[in-house]
């Protein structure tokens, strides 16, 4: 597959997405400051992300998030009547208080998307009281993190994507977080791992990538870890929605790049046909 140039017109889920997640934050970036030079934006202050101002500022955006741009070509699906609830956990690291966010990679016994990154969660049952019920007991199931390790910061808007149930991403932070202290449910998941968000902020992990459908999303690669599809797309929001403008990094204002809908060459001929319509072919 083939990179081609940007295509304007087309609408492109990224260029909707900035739109509306920069409009409120380009004129909190361009008012002036007493500091002679910016922050680091790679040295997120664990402080001021978790206090009560980053809280309230960062659960406003996640409940006005855009609705998905369904692609055209995508047909309805019976699963998208279902409705899911992920966690996108803040963990304080135990003894150096750095702030990352946790992830799963799905289980290979898993009969779809097995080996796929994703946040911890899953589908609602008619027993969970809440979203918020349904992402503790989802995380608690997969990893062994108890619920009452978690102080939740509340919910986002659900999100209606093609193709798959209706999520609602929830937002919680676990202070004083080892790895080790999860307990894995091999079943369904392979493994649990924190990704620093300072990592994530720098240009050589925020990528892009095309899908048929038509549509470009975001991913990023830290390691030999690959956050694409919709835990890419969360991961997007929940950054632009948790940073203050003065620390949102111009890797994720710019660096992904948008371009036209993936197109298939034209089929050639079967080779019967081709033989039989060539006129060279006749004797």
């Amino acid at each position: 597959m083939s990179l081609m140039q940007a295509n304007r017109r087309a609408p492109q889920l990224l260029s909707h997405l900035n739109r509306h997640l920069g409009s409120s934050s380009s004129s909190a970036a361009t008012a002036g400051t007493s500091s002679s030079e910016p922050p680091d934006p790679r040295q997120p202050n664990a402080l001021e992300l978790l206090g009560p101002e980053s809280q309230r500022r960062c659960m406003e955006k996640m409940r006005a998030l855009p609705a998905f741009p369904r692609p055209k070509s995508l047909t309805t699906s019976r699963r998208e009547k279902q409705s899911s609830a992920v966690l996108i956990a803040l963990c304080q690291d135990r003894g150096t208080d750095e702030i990352s966010l946790l992830y799963t990679r799905r289980s290979r016994h898993l009969r779809s998307h097995s080996f796929q990154i994703s946040f911890p969660g899953g589908r609602r049952d008619d027993q969970d009281a809440s979203y918020v019920d349904c992402a503790l007991r989802e995380t608690e199931e997969e990893i062994g993190l108890p619920r009452h390790r978690i102080q939740v910061w509340g919910e986002a808007k659900q999100l209606h994507l093609p193709r798959t149930s209706s999520i609602v991403p929830v937002v919680g932070v676990v202070p004083d977080f080892s790895i080790s202290e999860l307990r894995l449910n091999c079943a369904e998941v392979e493994e649990a791992f924190s990704v620093p968000l300072q990592a994530l902020m720098v240009p050589k992990a925020t990528r892009h990538t095309q899908f048929r459908s038509g549509y470009s999303g975001p991913v990023f690669v830290v390691d030999h870890h690959r956050i694409w599809g919709i835990t890419g797309y969360l991961t997007h929001l929940f950054l632009h929605s948790l940073l203050p403008p003065t620390q949102l990094p111009d890797c994720l204002r710019t660096n992904i790049k948008f371009i036209r809908p993936f197109k298939m060459p034209p089929k050639l001929p079967h080779h019967r046909e081709h033989h039989a319509t060539d006129p060279s072919m006749r004797s």
